[in-house]
């Protein structure tokens, strides 16, 4: 049975409980807890799901599975007190996209790496805005998903190396190659582009 006493604990002026306290919560039903958590990370998780399917809608379904995965798992969950849920969250949702990308590539008859058409992107879709922004987010768009992932967390959520191996579960060796590699993949694609030529310079774009 759900019960609501972690609502009570925000309205009475103590400090919001970590994560690990809010997972043994919803374990034991406490839907009250597992609406902080949806509150404290849908948000970031929703800006990932963006920037790796360019689609609104599909974003916003990959968030509502990944959150209901994460509910119906969660009891199997052992979080360290203090330790951030993030990084479980994001694995699930990035399974998810991966699985979406796959089915997409299938479906479209196209490599993971194979360059999507160039398209108008809504303000809420860019990286950067502008044509700059735009021809960015192409450029990331046609890089191989595990470099994509890896890029969209460095340089959106502003994660350090160890949180990205942390998030994807694996070595810190393996990110920063995935990140090396990415970055040469968009300032080669980057570099061919006439529209930035006397402009920006690839290697501010894309560190």
């Amino acid at each position: 049975m759900i019960n609501h006493s972690t609502r009570d604990e925000r309205s009475n002026g103590r400090p919001p409980p970590d994560d690990a306290t809010l997972a043994a919560r919803v374990a034991q039903g406490d839907g009250a807890a597992f609406e902080i958590l949806y509150q404290r990370y849908h948000a970031p998780l929703f800006r990932t799901a963006l920037a790796m399917t360019r689609r609104r809608a599909v974003a916003e379904d990959v968030l509502q599975e990944a959150f209901l995965r994460a509910f119906r798992h969660i009891g199997r969950l052992r979080l360290a007190p203090g330790a951030s849920l993030r990084p479980w969250l994001h694995r699930i949702l990035i399974r998810l996209v991966y699985d979406w990308t796959a089915r997409r590539n299938a479906r479209e008859g196209r490599e993971d790496n194979a360059r999507p058409p160039l398209r108008a992107l809504s303000p809420e879709r860019r990286f950067e805005q502008g044509e700059v922004g735009r021809l960015i987010n192409n450029a990331v768009d046609a890089l191989p998903f595990k470099q994509r992932i890896v890029i969209v967390l460095f340089y959106l959520h502003d994660m350090d190396l160890d949180e990205i191996a942390a998030t994807l579960e694996v070595p810190a060796g393996t990110v920063k190659s995935r990140l090396y590699y990415g970055r040469a993949r968009l300032r080669a694609q980057l570099a061919q582009e006439p529209r930035l030529a006397g402009g920006v310079g690839i290697r501010e774009l894309v560190g």
